[in-house]
């Protein structure tokens, strides 16, 4: 989970900092993964086995606790980052073999040879989403390929179980159509679906009954 710049409606990047230590000790350290976060799980492992890679170098953003890194070192050399430092200190005890990395990403200095770029509901969560997106292009090789999840907002402002955004969370969701907007400067678009299209008002209600 990242940021990259402040602005009136943005919370300082320590609070932001605070806020995902918390978020991640309390969801990913104390708690058994959900079955949203293994669907996505899932779903990504699948994707980038059907690249054909060998050994292909992985860069992930927004790694928290390393709860799918772990996974992602079983197909490649994986390099995870995270603006949570002390979920990245409990990625490192966990994974000692692993490369992470706490800090803001897109003020990082990260090599631009990464295979795989992988990045799991952190979008979302970002201010300047066009800066971000471009970083995520920069970090790959020519040819590489970005895998990544991000909330739906058609789906999530028809779910009654999302609470309004916490003290220190900036979040931002995108359309279908706005996603396309901010991946066309740098990528090719192979494949674009909902994953989870699990509401509970309006039409999606009557779709998940």
């Amino acid at each position: 989970r990242q940021a990259s710049s402040s602005g009136s409606d943005v919370p300082p990047l320590a609070d932001q900092q605070r806020f995902w230590n918390a978020w991640l000790q309390q969801y990913r350290e104390d708690q058994p993964l959900d079955m949203e976060s293994r669907r996505r799980r899932d779903e990504v492992l699948a994707r980038i086995r059907s690249l054909g890679l060998a050994s292909p170098r992985i860069l992930e953003v927004g790694c928290g606790n390393g709860w799918l890194s772990g996974d992602l070192a079983t197909l490649g050399e994986v390099t995870g980052v995270d603006l949570a430092d002390r979920m990245i200190e409990a990625a490192r005890a966990r994974y000692p073999g692993l490369d992470f990395r706490a800090g803001d990403f897109c003020r990082m200095d990260l090599p631009a040879d990464f295979d795989v770029v992988v990045s799991l509901e952190t979008l979302a969560f970002i201010e300047d989403q066009p800066l971000f997106m471009r970083h995520l292009a920069e970090r790959l090789r020519p040819g590489g390929w970005l895998v990544l999840t991000t909330h739906n907002r058609y789906v999530y402002e028809r779910r009654s179980d999302i609470p309004p955004p916490s003290l220190g969370q900036f979040r931002r969701w995108t359309s279908r159509a706005e996603l396309r907007r901010l991946l066309r400067p740098h990528f090719h678009v192979a494949r674009l679906d909902t994953v989870l299209p699990a509401g509970d008002r309006g039409a999606l209600r009557v779709l998940n009954s």
